[in-house]
């Protein structure tokens, strides 16, 4: 069971292409050639709600880097979770009428949190936002690495971001075979969370291993340092966590 849904992650069968053409060009206003000096038709990476591309940013745009990754909604997807929401909300009120249940859960209330979380998860710009400030509470860590958002170039239903796919965090053999130790990288997750929840009160809140690479760095001019230099990169902020200040006590104490 979890083998077939870690499909979801990124590889469920992907949209064709016109249609995430029109519905890109129809956000951005424009074609995407005039947008981009290049666009790659196949995908990267297709989940459940988007699909990713890569892509080269014109010249002129204000930004110093050129690759990025474009997120483009799936056509209708919007319509198809309000049906399924629907469904599952009826569902949920036939088991509240199941004692065992209705002892135990309240089922609505659940879906309410689920379903608030999901449209959450469908609005880009939200995703923008969340990419920022996680931008901004790691920017001086020089182990942690988050992709940076082109504004110019996102919408509701497209963003556009900085290309920082690299080695996927379950590729043991690529992460051994690029000399990096994993016992580092478990640490550096770890810590990495601890820090989100205890001092930020902000967290990255869908740590599947599609949203998570390890990216080797090339060594240093003159430098001695024998292991290779790497950073744990975050992808995907469609869902993320708050803690506020009585919760983080209350969990450190």
């Amino acid at each position: 069971i979890t083998d077939t849904l870690a499909d979801l992650q990124d590889e469920v069968p992907a949209e064709s292409f016109a249609d995430i053409r029109q519905l890109a060009e129809r956000e951005l206003g424009a074609s995407l050639a005039e947008k981009f000096e290049w666009f790659d038709e196949n995908p990267l990476a297709a989940a459940s709600l988007g699909q990713v591309h890569r892509a080269r940013l014109q010249r002129s745009e204000d930004a110093d880097f050129l690759n990025v990754v474009v997120k483009v909604q799936r056509p209708n997807i919007a319509s198809i979770v309000t049906v399924d929401l629907s469904a599952l909300q009826r569902v949920g009120n036939w088991l509240m009428h199941y004692r065992p249940v209705r002892e135990h859960a309240d089922v609505p209330a659940l879906l309410r949190e689920f379903s608030a979380t999901v449209y959450e998860e469908i609005d880009y710009k939200h995703e923008a936002d969340h990419a920022e400030v996680f931008f901004e509470n790691f920017k001086d860590d020089k182990l942690v690495n988050v992709p940076r958002v082109v504004r110019s170039l996102s919408t509701l239903r497209v963003l556009t971001l900085e290309d920082v796919f690299a080695i996927k965090i379950t590729d043991y053999d690529a992460i051994t075979a690029a000399g990096i130790d994993r016992g580092e990288v478990a640490r550096k997750l770890l810590h990495a969370y601890l820090e989100q929840i205890f001092e930020d009160g902000f967290f990255h809140a869908d740590p599947h291993p599609g949203n998570l690479f390890i990216t080797p760095l090339p060594a240093k001019k003159g430098s001695k340092r024998k292991s290779v230099r790497w950073q744990l990169t975050f992808v995907d902020f469609g869902m993320v966590g708050h803690v506020p200040e009585n919760l983080r006590k209350g969990l450190r104490e």
